[in-house]
């Protein structure tokens, strides 16, 4: 068993036992893989966190499901715990259990590129800021190939949701619910992940395993449903398994359609979706890419995302 029971806040290193009574709950953030999300509050110290609630023990004995969803959990902790010094990545507080559940705290941020990208398109702008979608290819990537290259973690589940943003201008991913490791570089199991956000490698059956690229796919199509305001294939969940298939695999590759964005962007989502995974770019190769390098290199960038979140959130809290 993993050590829980206390909570520290980075940089600070004092310690804090706590319980679950020792915590407020302030509303709903949403759900991650395998659990819920609420922000909530550590009372003696005021600080205000995103806590994953997540169901360890189904029933009154400890079976097989309650050991996998323990795993799971472990899996996480483990994986966030590894990366609290990149901070690409959303920072670990602490984990705590409470009838039957296990509770995750994590750094609390403002709002995930899912609702920011949905509450721009409902503001009426005319296209997402293309500033804030380079700064969170950029810092994405950063994030893959750190967990990549120190740890051999697969994140497995890229996604707008699982990509978060605050005020300051920070771009963080989160959810390393179903991450996986990689032996010899290679990821075996197929079935973890949001089937929409799965490379054409993983959604075939006899597919001799997958790698990094996978999560390079991943980024391409939320880049574009960002861009497009809309994820970029319709009703893909309505239709049966065979025909998600025909779609990524012999289908053409998601395009940007919005004439506002650069070319620039344009060609580094396209070079993401490169459907071949031989021919897909590694993280080396992207950010080799004069998109990464354009953004990688814009002294302003952290100013400039915040002010544009700091905007939308201004609009949307104000309606």
């Amino acid at each position: 068993m993993f050590l829980s029971g206390k909570l520290v806040f980075p940089p600070d290193t004092k310690e804090y036992l706590f319980e679950f009574k020792d915590l407020e709950e302030l509303g709903s953030l949403g759900n991650g893989s395998f659990g819920t999300v609420k922000k909530m509050r550590h009372i003696l110290t005021g600080t205000e966190m995103a806590v994953k609630r997540v169901r360890i023990v189904s029933s009154g004995v400890d079976d097989a499901a309650s050991s996998r969803s323990m795993k799971r959990l472990k899996q996480e902790v483990d994986a966030i715990k590894s990366a609290s010094n990149c901070k690409q990545i959303v920072q670990f507080y602490g984990i705590t259990f409470h009838e039957g559940d296990g509770l995750v705290c994590m750094e609390l941020m403002d709002i995930s590129l899912e609702r920011l990208y949905t509450a721009v398109h409902g503001l009426g702008y005319a296209a997402f800021d293309e500033n804030t979608l380079g700064s969170v290819a950029i810092n994405v990537i950063i994030a893959l190939n750190h967990m990549k290259s120190q740890y051999h973690i697969i994140h497995r589940d890229v996604k707008p949701s699982n990509i978060l943003l605050n005020r300051k201008g920070e771009v963080k991913l989160c959810d390393f619910g179903i991450c996986g490791y990689l032996q010899d570089s290679v990821a075996q199991t197929q079935d973890a992940g949001c089937r929409p956000y799965m490379a054409p490698e993983r959604l075939i059956a006899f597919s001799k395993g997958y790698d990094i690229r996978s999560d390079v796919w991943s980024l391409g199509i939320s880049m574009v449903e960002v861009a497009n305001f809309a994820f970029p294939y319709p009703g893909f969940t309505s239709v049966p398994l065979f025909a998600q298939l025909d779609l990524v695999v012999h289908g053409d590759a998601p395009m940007v359609n919005n004439p506002l964005y650069s070319t620039r962007t344009k060609n580094f989502i396209h070079y993401c979706l490169t459907k071949d995974l031989n021919d897909r770019p590694t993280f080396v190769d992207l950010a080799n890419t004069p998109f990464y390098q354009y953004y990688n290199s814009m002294e302003d960038l952290s100013e400039l995302v915040g002010a544009y979140v700091a905007e939308v959130l201004g609009k949307i809290e104000s309606v």
